[in-house]
């Protein structure tokens, strides 16, 4: 299954946006609420809100298999706010719920936010995928290696990863090579995110897959699991100056850019093989 993120629509209206994504040939959408991608208010996550944009994404011919909803869950009232986030999962209907983990420092209060949280998420028949961060410092998931690593010392049915194979390209994995941190990750995957990046004068631009840096190419593709969900994650609003944290710019992404920029990335996913 093939999912474009709304990180995609960003400025645009969500309804008229995900009619643009169905025209251009998406089927699946993936809900988005990730802190410096987009802007949101917490008081969404509740179960009433995911039923009401579950039902919009079905008006639009979509269907959609997770959601990304970040909160670091290291800090104080993160349990509470992953609880929330899963009430909204279940209103949408989604299977996997996306998070980012916390950094290293914070290893310890993840590990009471988990314990408290992991029963509900088995209870409701969701798993919480913890993701590998693009940009920042002493993310405690740097890698593919350090997150299989992490849920090894779990092993909880509810809890996997959420490769970003971009983000290991701009993180963690720069050293190792992509593909071996992929194949480390593997066992703990329970999705895959796909977004590219090109490279202007020491500045990162997100890019339509496949037209950046990233390299998806048959060698890496066949590593993907059969019939895993890929999400499709292309923030063309922002920018990363220096190689720093994402900034977004003032203007929006226009109706023409998602359509063009949804119809190549599935051209150059059926070239690979992934439909």
């Amino acid at each position: 299954m093939i999912s474009f993120s709304t990180v995609l629509l960003d400025g645009m209206n969500l309804e008229a946006g995900l009619r643009i994504l169905a025209a251009a040939g998406a089927r699946s959408v993936e809900p988005a609420f990730i802190e410096g991608y987009m802007p949101f208010d917490e008081t969404v996550f509740v179960e009433a809100q995911g039923r009401a944009l579950a039902s919009m994404i079905a008006d639009c011919g979509l269907s959609l298999h997770a959601v990304s909803a970040h909160t670091d869950l290291g800090q104080d009232g993160s349990a509470d706010r992953l609880l929330h986030r899963l009430d909204f999962a279940q209103g949408l209907g989604a299977r996997i719920l996306i998070s980012n983990a916390t950094t290293g420092s914070q290893r310890a209060r993840l590990d009471k936010t988990l314990s408290k949280c992991l029963p509900a998420f088995q209870t409701a028949g969701v798993v919480l995928a913890l993701e590998n961060p693009g940009h920042g410092h002493d993310a405690l998931i740097c890698d593919g290696v350090s997150g299989a690593a992490l849920l090894a010392q779990f092993e909880h049915g509810s809890l996997r990863l959420n490769y970003d194979i971009c983000n290991a390209h701009t993180y963690g994995a720069r050293q190792r090579g992509l593909a071996d941190d992929l194949r480390a990750a593997l066992p703990w995957v329970a999705h895959l995110h796909l977004k590219d990046v090109q490279e202007h004068q020491g500045s990162w631009t997100f890019c339509t897959i496949g037209a950046g840096q990233v390299g998806y190419e048959v060698h890496l593709v066949r590593l993907f699991p059969p019939g895993i969900p890929l999400g499709i994650e292309v923030p063309l609003r922002l920018h990363r100056p220096g190689r720093g944290d994402p900034v977004r710019r003032p203007e929006p992404v226009l109706p023409e850019a998602v359509l063009t920029t949804v119809v190549q990335s599935l051209e150059k996913l059926k070239t690979l093989g992934l439909k």
